[in-house]
């Protein structure tokens, strides 16, 4: 068994009752999770709309993201119990200026979740919640996740935004475990190397773990 299958089957085993894609009992397989992926020109309250409509086929919606960029809108939406033609169904016609709509099973990796982890499990000492500013000039954003990449950590969600001359990115990340083909890395060292690079590391705090609520 390679380093990477044995931390991901480590994390799984000690998160099996606190992951938000747990199998119980009460419900289905993880292959009913679906991705919904939609986006179009934007017209009004679109996303609590979808949210509604999506909720209204019985699904689960465990996480969103929403973002108007350019008079346009992309929504995604992470959604248990529920199958893919059944949402799509509801989707379709569903108005709002959609003009791109994308459902599909979900996977299960560690790369698409940046959490919420269980409090035990063995990945939470690695994750990150991260806001950084630099001042802004050409490709300075792709030189900080550059950077970041090759040193093993991994972005798992990012916002970019101007602030005056400053750009602000926002988001988590996930330092390397050690078990994989990048060994842990030095935080302080990692950190004092993109004060160097100009970046201000106004947050890189560790994320506390969370256990599902007891029923």
């Amino acid at each position: 068994m390679s380093l990477r299958k044995l931390v991901t089957s480590s994390a799984t085993a000690v998160c099996r009752v606190g992951s938000p894609f747990m199998v119980t009992s009460h419900t289905r397989p993880y292959s009913s999770n679906v991705l919904i992926h939609m986006g179009g020109t934007d017209q009004g309250e679109i996303f609590s709309d979808a949210h509604k409509a999506i909720c209204g086929t019985g699904g689960e919606v465990k996480e969103s993201r929403s973002v108007r960029l350019g008079g346009r809108f992309s929504q995604m939406f992470l959604v248990a119990n529920v199958e893919p033609a059944t949402v799509e169904l509801a989707l379709k016609d569903f108005g709002h200026g959609i003009d791109y709509l994308n459902v599909q099973a979900a996977r299960q990796t560690t790369r698409d979740m940046k959490g919420p982890y269980c409090a035990t499990s063995p990945l939470v000492p690695f994750v990150r919640h991260a806001r950084l500013t630099v001042p802004w000039k050409r490709g300075i954003v792709d030189e900080v996740t550059e950077f970041l990449n090759k040193n093993g950590v991994t972005v798992t969600d990012l916002d970019e935004y101007r602030a005056g001359k400053d750009v602000v990115l926002e988001g988590f990340a996930h330092l390397p475990t050690g078990l994989a083909e990048f060994p842990q890395v030095s935080e302080s060292d990692l950190l004092q190397s993109m004060e160097r690079m100009g970046v201000k590391v106004l947050e890189f705090a560790k994320v506390i773990g969370q256990d599902p609520p007891k029923e």
